[in-house]
């Protein structure tokens, strides 16, 4: 008979979590807030900061500047409108249901980023931007990968350095979309399957 096993010890939160949380979701209210009546270039520190009811080394403590600030925050947003309900093995949905969900979730992702577009035109401005967003997006796809590959579809290959590759890919996409004037978010999401690899499955997108 084999050992029982010892008792992992659990990780048990900091008291400073729940603080922080909270201190991280005030800035991002008083930055919204701002951005209703300001350009994201014109936001200081100090005006964010008493819009939040933080103190200025708080805010320091955590983020260089307000736009180290805005782009994790507006990268979260993405990421979060991204995510999908599977699991890597896909388990309870057939193909053509992941691909859906998958579908919807950029297409979510292209109704807030138009919407918000004045703030991600700002946002990618500043070059370094595309590498915050492209790090968030890269677990999304290192999921997809894995339930593709569950279903049999994904070649031989490196699903870490696929997942990278797809999330620099997709933040590029993301950031000519904002760049330009279309409004059209069913055209643009319909272009997206020409771009994509032969094997991954195009369900759940415009006019296919």
């Amino acid at each position: 008979m084999s050992a029982p096993e010892t008792p992992r010890e659990q990780r048990r939160p900091s008291a400073e979590e729940p603080r922080i949380a909270r201190t991280r979701e005030a800035l991002a209210s008083g930055l919204w807030e701002l951005l209703q009546e300001n350009e994201l270039a014109d936001i200081t520190v100090a005006a964010l900061c008493r819009q939040a009811g933080v103190h200025r080394t708080t805010f320091y403590g955590h983020y260089r500047n307000i736009l180290d600030f805005a782009a994790s925050v507006y990268a979260d947003v993405v990421n979060g409108l991204g995510a999908v309900n599977v699991d890597q093995r896909g388990t309870g949905r057939t193909q053509e249901e992941v691909g859906v969900l998958y579908a919807e979730a950029l297409r979510r992702i292209l109704v807030h980023t138009f919407a918000e577009r004045r703030v991600y035109r700002a946002l990618f401005h500043t070059g370094t931007f595309h590498a915050v967003l492209a790090d968030g997006l890269r677990p999304r796809f290192l999921l997809a990968l894995y339930a593709w590959q569950a279903y049999g579809l994904v070649p031989a290959m490196d699903c870490e350095v696929a997942a990278a590759f797809l999330g620099g890919a997709y933040a590029s996409w993301i950031e000519q979309w904002v760049a330009g004037e279309d409004d059209d978010v069913e055209a643009w999401l319909a272009s997206l399957p020409d771009l994509l690899p032969g094997w991954w499955p195009r369900d759940g997108f415009p006019g296919v």
